[in-house]
């Protein structure tokens, strides 16, 4: 059984800093990680493209890192990784940028002013406007990762099949 998750490329860091640098200055001294979940999840019946924790104080402590995030990180992005490779860079963005609409910065806060808000509707205001062209992009995208998914189920399943009737297990007397 191996690890759920993994570092995201250098790509997706490059991205993620344009993101964050163009859409929420406000964020610029927030330590945030982002990496991939190798693992479907869903919530409701749908898939999870991606997420954003809050890290408490011992995520925090296990995230310390001497180069960046000597205190640890702020919040943790998971992205799904056959979601993200499925995807081209207008959906990233659109992704990256969601799950950053989830971050707030509480400015009279003194010891932690990073918080996390839910949406203003199914999806943020702000995104709703920036996204006018694709407004369904979260569902376009969830149908292939979707699919992904279940190709890749049909598949394992086939390959499961196929070692029995090597084995003698195909039900035809051997």
């Amino acid at each position: 059984m191996g690890l759920r998750y993994e570092e995201v490329t250098e790509d997706v860091t490059k991205l993620f800093n344009e993101v964050q640098a163009r859409h929420f200055p406000e964020l610029k001294n927030a330590k945030i990680i982002t990496l991939f979940d190798l693992k479907k999840r869903a919530s409701g019946g749908r898939v999870v493209l991606g997420r954003i924790m809050k890290t408490n104080d011992l995520l925090r402590h296990l995230t310390k890192d001497e180069a960046i995030a000597i205190e640890g990180y702020d919040y943790i992005i998971a992205l799904d990784k056959e979601g993200w490779n499925a995807i081209g860079d207008a959906d990233r963005v659109r992704l990256l940028r969601h799950e950053l609409r989830h971050t707030y910065y509480d400015i009279d806060s003194e010891s932690n002013p990073y918080r996390l808000l839910d949406h203003s509707i199914t999806d943020f205001y702000e995104e709703v406007e920036l996204n006018k062209d694709d407004p369904r992009w979260r569902e376009r995208v969830a149908t292939i990762v979707e699919a992904i998914y279940e190709q890749k189920k049909e598949d394992m399943k086939q390959d499961r099949n196929k070692g029995k009737k090597r084995k003698g297990y195909g039900g035809n007397g051997e």
